[in-house]
């Protein structure tokens, strides 16, 4: 079952630019029920995804690796990636590995997400973000950009450009 804080109409989103959004995806209800609208599905609930009337949705714990399993990559508008702990790196590989399979839509990270990830997120291909509970966002915003010069390429930076002190 998703996690109700990430989807709730009151929910700000930042975007991987720094603007901040709310957001319109809503999750199937506890009985079944497909909401009107912008919708995100789990992994099991994919056969539904033909029924969405608006944007749609995957979210993707660490159980449901890109490696593993075959998405319908094309027809999704939104993947959210939650990240269960900071400790736990996966998602970022997730995002890496879904951008290499030629996803161009939004890669939203949702869990552990706060101001200190954020640029590591940003190089992992990520657009959006939801900021932890308790996190301000408009603190995680502001340090979107502390870092503008990455010393290696990456699936967001093609090409680095490495510093040489001069």
């Amino acid at each position: 079952m998703l996690n109700s804080p990430f989807y709730h109409s009151q929910l700000k989103v930042l975007a991987k630019d720094g603007s901040i959004f709310e957001n319109s995806y809503q999750v199937v209800g506890e009985d079944g029920a497909l909401p009107q609208g912008d919708v995100v599905l789990t992994v099991e609930q994919l056969d539904q995804l033909a029924n969405i009337s608006g944007k749609k949705a995957l979210y993707v714990t660490v159980d449901a690796s890109p490696e593993d399993h075959q998405f319908p990559l094309e027809q999704l508008d939104t993947i959210f990636i939650e990240f269960a702990g900071f400790n736990d790196g996966r998602g970022y590989s997730f995002a890496a590995l879904l951008r290499r399979q030629g996803y161009q839509g939004e890669l939203r990270a949702v869990g552990d997400i706060f101001k200190d990830v954020l640029n590591y997120l940003k190089r992992s291909g990520f657009d959006s973000f939801v900021i932890k509970e308790g996190k301000d966002i408009e603190e995680a915003a502001a340090g979107l950009n502390d870092f503008t010069q990455p010393y290696q390429s990456s699936t967001a930076v093609a090409t680095a450009h490495y510093q040489t002190g001069r």
